[in-house]
């Protein structure tokens, strides 16, 4: 049998579980790609460099044993079944699994000054490079930071308790009146938000008009008319997905997570899925996007004629955020599903569609929410 090529585009969580995934097959030789000039790493432990002691080396990623090339996609040409590197080298492949991950989503231009934009005062929380800045600019002053946080997610409320905790000034901005309820369920976002008015300045229903460079830091306009001076504002208004030329605006999957190109598979935040079960749905965080990696490849080895079929691919991964003391936790989506409080003496929380569950989340409840796992989706495992 000819040996087949599978590339996987991206070295983060969802790329190196494809790559493991792959690399046990004897009928394939699978080669992971890499952004030039990049040291994968761990995205989930960037907070421990931003914030703590963590080296960067520490929050470094195992590669899998696979070829691995360290050159950034330019494009893909589904249709010759081929990818630009920067290089200008073009790999063919016979399987193809893009895992290229997300980008922040930062705030528009007329909202964002130029001075403040080039003044390193505002900054995102994604990446290793994000960290760093963060941390030199934390350590630089010398003395407890104003830090302007906007935001309402896991991101934004797990940093403001880290940053709370250290005995930073922190102001917590959110778009919302409680913040988080599309990544928590309302029950929990309420519970959070009671717990963030009572420790640090919340201004929540409000929005960013304009950022502005200040004397001694940023200096950020809401929509009401008051001002927030900081030394750092930090922006948590969750990722974009992040596609190789010619896609836009992520890749859209069925529950194989295969693409519409021929033998094109998608996994992590730049796969946009589309099921009959959950409708349209996104999820960008590493253990989901690890479970995604590992379906694709045996997605793509069913393509190619070389394994079984998976079957569709249902979120059921787990996540932990600590925020001002409290243990949030939760299992699968809560996107589009009604929150439904659990019958018992915890704090746990349903997210019903269509009569099944499809994700559980909760407050220091995590074997309970745990537990969950594979039961979700109606499907016993």
């Amino acid at each position: 049998m000819t040996t087949k090529h599978v590339l996987v585009l991206g070295a983060g969580a969802a790329g190196t579980a494809a790559a493991r995934a792959l690399a046990p097959s004897e009928d394939v030789r699978v080669t992971l790609v890499a952004r030039t000039g990049e040291i994968p790493y761990t995205r989930m432990l960037v907070k421990g460099v931003a914030f703590g002691p963590t080296p960067p080396e520490m929050i470094r990623l195992p590669l899998p044993d696979v070829e691995v090339l360290a050159d950034t996609v330019a494009e893909v040409d589904a249709a010759a079944r081929r990818v630009g590197l920067a290089s200008g080298a073009h790999p063919d492949y016979d399987a193809l699994v893009v895992a290229t991950g997300s980008a922040p989503r930062m705030l528009s231009a007329d909202v964002l000054g130029e001075e403040a934009a080039a003044s390193g005062r505002v900054s995102a929380l994604h990446s290793l490079e994000d960290a760093q800045q963060i941390r030199a600019l934390l350590t630089g002053l010398g003395r407890p930071a104003r830090v302007a946080v906007h935001g309402g997610g896991i991101i934004a409320a797990e940093t403001a308790s880290t940053l709370h905790a250290d005995g930073h000034d922190v102001v917590l901005v959110a778009r919302s009146e409680v913040p988080g309820v599309a990544a928590f369920g309302a029950p929990v976002a309420e519970h959070l938000a009671a717990e963030h008015a009572e420790r640090v300045t919340t201004r929540f229903g409000r929005t960013l008009q304009h950022v502005d460079a200040a004397d001694a830091g940023v200096e950020t306009t809401l929509d009401d008319g008051s001002r927030v001076e900081s030394d750092l504002l930090l922006i948590a208004l969750g990722t974009i997905p992040a596609a190789p030329a010619p896609w836009t605006g992520g890749i859209d999957v069925d529950d194989r997570l295969r693409a519409g190109e021929d033998h094109v598979y998608a996994a992590g935040g730049v796969a946009v899925h589309h099921d009959e079960a959950l409708g349209t749905w996104r999820i960008d965080h590493w253990e989901d996007a690890a479970a995604q990696g590992a379906h694709a490849a045996q997605s793509a080895l069913h393509g190619l004629g070389l394994a079984d079929d998976p079957g569709a691919y249902l979120p059921r991964s787990p996540y932990m955020a600590m925020v001002h003391g409290l243990m949030v936790s939760g299992v699968g989506t809560t996107v589009g599903a009604p929150a439904v409080p659990e019958d018992v003496q915890e704090f746990v929380v349903r997210h019903e569609k269509d009569g099944l569950v499809v994700g559980v989340t909760g407050v220091d409840a995590v074997g309970t929410v745990y537990a969950w796992g594979q039961r979700l989706h109606g499907v016993q495992v």
